[in-house]
């Protein structure tokens, strides 16, 4: 492989861990917000900051499979399609998706640590 082709899927792969740090943070904050009603204007500022992010994320799910070599991708977009459209018959899948997104975003961790030690 050219060393232009390694530094481009370097930095796709750069870029994809940096979508799923951000999600790690974003989405358990989104699933606070969300599950109390009403909104103060604060959060409800907040809440569509959080959905501009999601809403323009166009990030195929093939790339994070060959890129990750995980479908935690699929687990951000499920989860959060969940949250925007929460209600009190959600809840359970509200929280088997976030503990399913949490499990695989601590596997991808301890992955890309023992990657960054070799």
């Amino acid at each position: 492989m050219k060393s232009k082709n390694i530094k481009s899927l370097n930095r796709a792969v750069f870029v994809m861990r940096h979508f799923v740090e951000l999600s790690a943070k974003l989405l358990p904050y989104y699933e606070r917000i969300t599950r109390s009603e009403p909104h103060s204007v604060d959060k409800l500022s907040e809440k569509n900051k959080i959905d501009v992010v999601y809403q323009t994320n166009h990030v195929n799910v093939n790339t994070s499979r060959f890129l990750l070599g995980s479908d935690i991708v699929v687990l951000i977009h499920k989860l959060y399609n969940v949250l925007q459209n929460r209600d009190e018959h959600s809840e359970k899948e509200v929280n088997d998706y976030l503990t399913a997104f949490k499990k695989e975003h601590r596997r991808l961790k301890k992955n890309w640590y023992q990657t960054l030690m070799n």
